[in-house]
């Protein structure tokens, strides 16, 4: 195995096989192995474009529920697929174009933050799923010495193990939970706020598996159930067509006995129905609206 091809197989496992980051950081990761990958091909101006390429289409497939993996790899596929120029400064451009579109997804995560800590503004008891970059962005810029927030556990990666500890770190008040104490809790919290892997084209919310089961508690109980995600998670994909990622039911330690298979789904769909509303970098709401409404 050539050089190229080993550092090709490295930076795809990380992606392929990272459980713990939400998807707007495994896109971030993403653009990283693009500008740490772009000088490795060798050859023609058409020979390193194409094996360019040619990696940032399997970047983009590696995880099928995380839509903003290859909508910001697309940003920068764009770019490299137009150069002309001498094959030796085909790598220098590459690695500058992956910096720049994640300099453009960190304004769009800002804008985001900024969004939901507007909407938030009083909230004092918040209830989160999973981990996400942005919405731990936001959970981190609220007043700590009144602010409570209530993490699930997340099972079966266990993600909200780190938040809670990075958010208590911080200094913020923090109740730990298991998944399955999510309805209970949801009549203490102010507000809910999660991420999203995906929106659809109706405003459907992909996320981890368990947003659906909190976003009818919170609609049962009359507690807003915000959605935070930059607009770049977007997705045309409507929902009978797209793909949930699902992982090895060993994960789950099921009893090892004939007969029994453990299913392991790590996203599910929430309707917006069940959204009070979307916190982006753009109004997201106008795009979701039937057409013709």
């Amino acid at each position: 195995m050539s050089p190229a091809e080993a550092l090709r197989s490295e930076l795809l496992r990380a992606i392929r096989d990272n459980l713990r980051d939400g998807a707007s950081e495994l896109a971030r990761r993403a653009l990283d192995a693009l500008a740490r990958y772009a000088e490795a091909p060798k050859g023609s101006l058409d020979d390193r474009k194409a094996a360019l390429l040619a990696f940032a289409d399997e970047l983009g497939a590696l995880r099928p529920s995380m839509v903003a993996i290859p909508n910001l790899v697309s940003r920068w596929r764009d770019a490299v697929r137009d150069f002309e120029g001498a094959p030796e400064a085909l790598g220098p451009f590459a690695r500058t174009q992956a910096q720049a579109v994640r300099t453009w997804a960190d304004g769009a995560r800002d804008a985001t933050v900024r969004a939901s800590l507007a909407q938030l503004e009083g909230a004092q008891r918040i209830l989160t799923h999973s981990i996400s970059s942005t919405v731990l962005d936001v959970l981190k810029r609220l007043p700590p010495a009144r602010t409570e927030v209530i993490v699930t556990e997340s099972r079966p990666g266990r993600e909200g193990w780190e938040l809670g500890a990075t958010l208590a770190a911080q200094g913020l008040s923090v109740s730990y939970i298991t998944d399955a104490q999510g309805g209970l809790f949801i009549a203490q919290a102010d507000a809910i706020l999660v991420g999203a892997d995906a929106l659809l084209a109706d405003g459907t919310v992909v996320n981890k598996a368990g947003t659906y089961l909190l976003a009818l508690a919170a609609k049962d109980q009359n507690v807003p159930f915000w959605v935070c995600a930059e607009s770049f998670k977007c997705t045309t994909t409507p929902a009978h067509a797209f793909a949930l990622e699902e992982r090895s039911g060993s994960e789950l330690g099921p009893p090892p006995v004939p007969g029994l298979k453990a299913r392991n789904l790590y996203f599910e769909m929430t309707p917006p129905r069940l959204i009070t509303g979307w916190l982006s970098n753009e109004p997201l709401a106008p795009r979701f609206a039937p057409k013709g409404a």
